[in-house]
């Protein structure tokens, strides 16, 4: 017989020895089909009721992962449908109502193709599934946020700020209560603008150590988080004068004035900044100051920018030097806007008035250029006698001019007048 003879008849051999294979399994499962045992292992148990074991205030201890072994006996054809994945082991929850240590009894479900009737558990290990229950909390905890980045130069982070404020985490007891804070860690380079985002966080304990405890339960597993990135300005802070008393104003050699603070520091975008090169404080008449003055003076402020700072006020040192002081006497009291129907006669017939000035100015004052002015506009007094403060002014003379503050008493009855 030539090769290609006995390669045909070698084929023809496996092909028979397949198709006797095939009978005689089906004859043993199908005619013979005795009776076997078989071992199934690493069977998952799954734990039901577990909503109502928290409804009573309780909950697993530890996360709960258990699974049985079985021996079973059984017709081969039955037991051949069993597999480790198509047996369900059922464990119920729902009768413990206190913590501790309980032992459940469990139930075994075979495939939907086998009934019980055809099977007997000979073993099964464990036989009870032992689970440890304790007591259930729930707890809010503050969220808090740490910046370890880096902001631009120019700019500053403000204070981080969290919707929803607080999380809620459960769990056993114990463990909730070593929880202090939850932490949300923000980590950028030179920012320029400010965070605003959802993200994750960790549970910080009472020794400040991260908590990696997979039984918590946290609600929610994201905080939206907002940190401010704005640009900080340091801005001068200035007064205005009202020339009087010899002094012309800012740019007079005789007048030295200091701001304390002198500046401030405000935060902002940029848009709202670019409005503050300076801050003035107000004004301050140079008249009132004898010698040494000092103002106290609010810092405004919009509502678009922050005082960085915190400085919410200005203290400005006024000083006058170098000018000379003469007293003068004068009867020149004049009472204007003298309400209709009324008449005011001056009770004080004359005043001594401080003037100050150059020496060579205050040579050419003479008492007839001072001038006391009483303004009745806009005021409502009663009638007879009053008080009030009288507006000083010196004519016909630079260099020169009236300090101090000066009141007029006179008398207010009805006639004719206004």
């Amino acid at each position: 017989m030539d090769k290609s003879g006995k390669t045909a008849n070698k084929a023809l051999y496996i092909v028979l020895s397949i198709v006797v294979a095939c009978a005689l399994w089906l004859y043993v499962r199908n005619v013979d089909n005795p009776d076997r045992k078989i071992s199934i292992s690493n069977i998952p148990v799954t734990f039901t009721g577990e909503d109502v074991l928290n409804s009573n205030g309780l909950m697993l201890s530890r996360e709960a992962k258990a699974s049985i072994s079985l021996e079973v006996q059984g017709k081969w054809s039955v037991l051949s449908h069993l597999r480790r994945d198509n047996i369900t082991v059922t464990a119920d929850l729902s009768r413990i109502v206190a913590e501790g240590s309980h032992n459940l009894a469990y139930d075994i479900s075979w495939p939907g193709t086998v009934s019980n009737s055809n099977l007997s558990v000979l073993d099964r290990d464990p036989f009870y599934i032992q689970v440890e229950v304790s007591r259930c909390t729930t707890k809010a905890v503050d969220i808090r946020g740490v910046f370890t980045g880096s902001v631009a130069k120019g700019y500053q982070a403000g204070e981080f700020s969290f919707q929803p404020a607080a999380i809620e985490i459960s769990g056993e007891e114990a463990a909730v209560g070593r929880v202090a804070f939850a932490q949300v860690t923000v980590n950028r380079k030179e920012l320029s603008e400010s965070v605003r985002e959802d993200m994750s966080y960790v549970l910080i304990g009472q020794d400040g150590e991260v908590i990696e405890d997979k039984s918590l339960t946290v609600t929610p597993a994201t905080v939206n988080v907002s940190l401010p990135v704005v640009m900080v300005k340091e801005v001068p802070l200035t007064v205005d004068f009202t020339p009087g008393g010899g002094v012309i104003g800012e740019e007079d050699k005789h007048l030295e004035c200091e701001i304390e603070p002198s500046s401030i520091v405000l935060s902002g975008s940029e848009d709202d900044l670019a409005a503050y090169t300076a801050i003035n404080l107000g004004a301050i008449e140079l008249s009132k100051v004898v010698g040494t003055g000092t103002f106290t003076f609010p810092i405004p402020l919009g509502q678009d920018v922050e005082n960085v700072s915190g400085v919410e006020e200005a203290t400005v040192k006024v000083t006058v030097r170098g000018l000379e002081t003469i007293t003068l006497e004068t009867s020149n009291i004049e009472i204007v806007n003298v309400p209709k129907g009324y008449t005011a006669t001056p009770v004080t017939q004359s005043i001594k008035v401080q003037v100050r000035g150059t020496e060579e100015a205050l040579e050419r004052v003479l008492p007839q250029y001072i001038q006391v002015v009483v303004d009745l506009k806009d005021l409502s007094l009663p009638k007879g006698q009053n008080i009030q403060t009288a507006k000083v002014n010196l004519n016909g003379v630079t260099y020169a001019g009236v300090i101090g503050e000066y009141k007029v008493s006179f008398l207010l009855t009805e006639g004719s007048g206004g």
